[in-house]
């Protein structure tokens, strides 16, 4: 039994096939007649390949334009920066409400990764690490949403700091106990 090089499955006996002139392989014949031909690579029975119509209108969506939400221009709906500078998720027109909403998350974004960057600098220079690393993992944990996005960077630097400063905190122990 052969496989139909199309849909892969199985070529059973009691389905009608199509076997190419040119390169023998079978195919079923709703397959073969689905494409319009042989679906082997380099073959001469393959089928010809239709360029589809020009479009009409590049950059067109959705009523075409939009209107921006920060300073009130128009501008195509295709585009996610405005000429004053704001900046949007998605090409699709947003209210001045919704707009302000995604910028205010945004900025909250920022705002708990610069905190958790400067909570890790701080760490680094070992004597407040005991007192900055809780502090940091707890930070990374309560804001874990804003933080989740980079691949999660931002909340293994939260984590890593927490070790960081259980890592100082057990030898600075270990050495006032002598050990």
């Amino acid at each position: 039994m052969n496989r139909c090089s199309v849909c892969h499955t199985l070529i059973q006996a009691d389905v009608p096939t199509r076997t190419c002139s040119e390169c023998h392989q079978q195919y079923h014949t709703s397959c073969w007649d689905g494409i319009g031909g042989c679906a082997t690579y380099g073959c001469a029975k393959v089928a010809p390949a239709e360029k589809p119509e020009p479009v009409a209108a590049r950059g067109a969506g959705w009523g075409d334009n939009k209107t921006c939400p920060s300073c009130g221009r128009e501008l195509s709906s295709s585009f996610l920066v405005c000429a004053c500078g704001a900046q949007f998720p998605y090409a699709d027109p947003m209210t001045k409400d919704e707009y302000f909403r995604w910028l205010a998350k945004q900025e909250a974004i920022k705002s708990s990764r610069r905190m958790l960057v400067t909570l890790f600098v701080i760490s680094l220079t070992g004597v407040l690490a005991p007192v900055v690393g809780p502090i940091a993992g707890w930070f990374a944990h309560k804001n874990r949403e804003k933080l989740e996005g980079a691949g999660g960077t931002y909340l293994a630097m939260g984590y890593g700091t927490a070790a960081l400063g259980a890592t100082y905190a057990l030898i600075a122990i270990a050495v006032a106990l002598g050990f």
